[in-house]
């Protein structure tokens, strides 16, 4: 009797763990809705592993009906971020070429739900040997240049759900729309590992300064997320696709009529890069 006890009981643990990973039907439905600006459930997991198995049923309607990824966003590449959500490692989405939009452009916030905006930093792959670098010196050698970003995330969340580690990792990291600037060729820095470590931004709202970064806020260094990335696997990186590496500095809410600029020093160079949110 104490046999089929244990029995039952190791069933029921098992059952409870696969139960983790929520029904893919569930993470598809979650996805087209999303796309058509309905907020996000929460998909009740727990563990990066469920998180990861929930995003690949998540990311493969977000694959159908936007088209074959452009790029990554990797997230929580700060501290303050990491303890924020209470994790302890990077987490990384798909990005898709509708979510990217060009400097200078008016960007609608229709369709979003809770939008703000940060921040952050993109480089272009060069070369697909990027796959095999393992040093920072090796990450910039296959990069084609490094550009300015700011990127604004949609935390769509259902009322009454908080967002954690795993759940934002459900989703990669709630990506939603970008405004990405022109950049500085990596071969027009003279020492780009020296230099993208002492990357300065300053992000303005209306013309007046409210945040700003350094590189060093990216892991200790933006190489070193593109290092955590080519680790963790499950991306192709091939010439022309662009990295976004995280936060340099808070979000901030986004609401029509506000102007957002982001000026940039690398190397002694400038690069700027900027949008103006309407309804």
């Amino acid at each position: 009797m104490r046999s089929l006890i244990l029995g039952a009981i190791m069933l029921s643990l098992a059952g409870a763990a696969n139960a983790a990973c929520p029904d893919v039907s569930l993470m598809q439905n979650a996805a087209r809705g999303w796309i058509a600006g309905q907020r996000l459930p929460d998909p009740l997991v727990r563990t990066a592993q469920d998180a990861s198995c929930a995003y690949a049923s998540f990311r493969s309607v977000l694959e159908t009906e936007l088209g074959a990824p452009v790029g990554v966003k990797v997230g929580f590449t700060s501290r303050p971020v990491q303890e924020r959500f209470g994790v302890t490692q990077p987490v990384s989405g798909a990005l898709f070429a509708p979510m990217l939009v060009p400097d200078g452009s008016r960007l609608s916030l229709k369709g979003s739900r809770s939008p703000f905006f940060e921040a952050d930093l993109v480089v272009t792959v060069g070369s697909s040997a990027i796959m095999q670098a393992r040093t920072r010196e090796e990450v910039a050698a296959a990069l084609k240049d490094v550009r300015p970003f700011i990127e604004l995330p949609d935390l769509a969340l259902q009322k009454g759900v908080t967002p954690t580690g795993p759940l934002m990792a459900a989703y990669g990291v709630t990506p939603w729309r970008g405004v990405l600037g022109r950049g500085i060729p990596i071969s027009d820095l003279r020492d780009p590992v020296a230099d993208l470590a002492g990357l300065t931004v300053n992000l303005k709202l209306d013309g007046n300064s409210i945040d700003a970064g350094t590189g060093q806020m990216l892991l200790g260094h933006p190489l070193d997320v593109v290092l955590w990335l080519i680790e963790q696997g499950g991306y192709e990186l091939k010439p022309g696709s662009v990295i976004s590496l995280g936060s340099l500095g808070g979000l901030h809410p986004a609401l029509p009529g506000h102007r957002i600029e982001a000026d940039y020093r690398i190397g002694g160079k400038t690069m700027k890069v900027g949008a103006v949110l309407v309804p």
